[in-house]
């Protein structure tokens, strides 16, 4: 594995990614923990937005912007070292190629929030994830989604299904 600046470690059987920063503390950064939540916002005409707190926090060193399944994902920086480690062990276990590997990483953009908590989303991004002004900015465990307000298939999502109540009921959490 090439290397990333990014640690991992095993806890109770799940393995939580860590910052740089955080190998050095007590407790590591799990990777469900690191962005949460959703909000309504707007990318203005200039093509920039205003991240929610919290998540911008985590960006502070850089963060890679990349269109998967037609929605912008944003990882922080350890994280996509760790990902792209991954793809390339998949390349030399033969099941992706190096092609397929520069595809990716040819269409991902550095990403950095200004002094005001704002991020770029270049244009070739906001085409080929449909965004226009309105967005919802989804916390989603190791990464930010942003994906366009008003898409039905995907506000049926954002609600906590019924399946996830009953296991962490059964789980007593």
């Amino acid at each position: 594995m090439a290397e990333t600046g990014a640690t991992t470690t095993e806890r109770s059987g799940a393995t939580a990614l860590m910052s740089p920063d955080a190998s050095t503390s007590a407790a590591p950064v799990h990777a469900a923990s690191q962005f949460r939540g959703r909000g309504e916002y707007a990318i203005d005409d200039k093509g920039r937005l205003t991240l929610p707190v919290q998540m911008r926090k985590a960006l502070l060193g850089g963060g890679s912007l990349v269109v998967l399944d037609g929605r912008a994902v944003i990882w922080d920086e350890p994280t996509y070292r760790a990902a792209v480690d991954q793809l390339n062990e998949r390349v030399t276990a033969g099941d992706l190629t190096s092609t397929q590997v520069r595809g990716f990483l040819s269409s991902t953009h550095l990403v950095s929030p200004d002094s005001q908590g704002r991020i770029v989303i270049p244009h070739a991004v906001r085409i080929e994830a449909g965004l226009e002004r309105d967005v919802l900015v989804l916390g989603a465990g190791p990464r930010i989604e942003i994906v366009p307000v008003g898409d039905a298939a995907l506000d049926a999502g954002l609600t906590v299904d019924d399946a996830v109540v009953e296991v962490l009921d059964h789980a007593r959490f």
